[in-house]
């Protein structure tokens, strides 16, 4: 196999025009916060399996261990656009003091308020750990004061206004946030999950969101987050 053919692939994407809006954390491979051509040879090698995913981590935006078309994608469109400065968040820091105010609970103003690390205050897992769940990767969830009430309380039903913060990691655990998870308890009664406000990205959040629902299910009250918190 020879550089040319993962190269040529790339600019046959570019050429069919296949290429939408890039969003997320940027998909580059050296840390710099651009996308050369050079790394989207290696993307298109790793999804080829002429490379490693440990060549660029950062291009498996969805956790599950391979390159898809979507992230093919993604990389060209940051090589094309730049990746904005909101899409590579700073690692986590210590925990404070508690964050007040409510937690917005529309998909934009949420990632705002997410990328701005309001929630970071909260309590939290002591650090990154592999994910046992579908988010893939590594994962640390933070708790705000009211669901930590009522888990500590073990209340079969969370009042509203409990919420959880899951930040989603590449599979370097100490690298960039590359997206959360975040569920919102929005009225007393959790109606089949109706109830709750769900965001794993812009483009997946809602009210009630089946995906969701259907696999938080098993949790007390459609919350699966061990507790204690380790």
């Amino acid at each position: 196999m020879t550089r040319r053919r993962p190269l040529a692939l790339a600019a046959t994407l570019l050429w069919l025009g296949l290429a939408s809006p890039a969003h997320a954390a940027c998909p580059e491979c050296d840390g710099d916060g651009a996308v050369a051509i050079d790394e989207l040879i290696t993307v298109v090698g790793i999804a080829l399996g002429d490379a490693s995913l440990d060549a660029c981590p950062a291009v498996d935006r969805n956790g599950d261990g391979a390159v898809s078309i979507d992230e093919i994608i993604a990389a060209i469109n940051a090589a094309l656009a730049g990746c904005p400065a909101e899409d590579t968040p700073t690692p986590t820091p210590a925990p404070t003091a508690s964050t007040p105010g409510p937690v917005p609970t529309q998909a934009a103003a949420l990632r705002d308020w997410l990328v701005a690390g309001a929630y970071r205050g909260w309590a939290a897992e002591s650090a990154p750990h592999p994910s046992t769940g579908p988010h893939g990767g590594f994962v640390r969830t933070y708790l705000n004061d009211v669901l930590v009430a009522s888990l500590s309380a073990a209340d079969a039903a969370h009042p509203a206004g409990a919420v959880a913060v899951k930040e989603l990691y590449f599979s370097n655990p100490s690298g960039p946030v590359r997206e959360w998870a975040v569920m919102v308890k929005l009225q007393a009664d959790s109606d089949a999950g109706r109830g709750w406000y769900w965001y794993e990205g812009v483009g997946l959040a809602g009210v009630g969101l089946s995906i969701c629902t259907g696999c938080h299910s098993d949790g007390r009250d459609f919350v699966l987050i061990p507790f204690p918190l380790q």
